[in-house]
């Protein structure tokens, strides 16, 4: 959508708007952008190794246990594919 302060915007008065073309653009605009985060959540989670500080898959390691840290993060406790050391590390979702 354009901003009021970009001069292509046109201003159109509500009496005039078409609400469902103006929903329409929102909800096709909402699509694009979602799908060209989709990449972008793929790696999402991931845990950080501490002993070389690569990011693996979450799958990828034996969980041990998981402890809520706020509401978007876990803690999450594992073992280390690489070195088999138990390991914590912060998983985002």
């Amino acid at each position: 959508m354009k901003s009021i302060l970009d001069p292509s915007f046109h201003y159109t008065p509500s009496i005039e708007t078409d609400i469902q073309q103006t929903f329409a653009h929102v909800w096709r605009e909402l699509g694009e952008r979602e799908e060209a985060e989709a990449d972008f959540g793929a790696d999402r989670d991931s845990l950080w190794l501490e002993c070389n500080g690569e990011l693996v898959d979450a799958a990828s390691v034996k969980i041990v246990g998981v402890r809520k840290a706020a509401l978007v993060a876990e803690i999450v406790e594992f073992v280390c594919p690489r070195c088999n050391q138990p390991h914590e590390s912060l998983r985002f979702r």
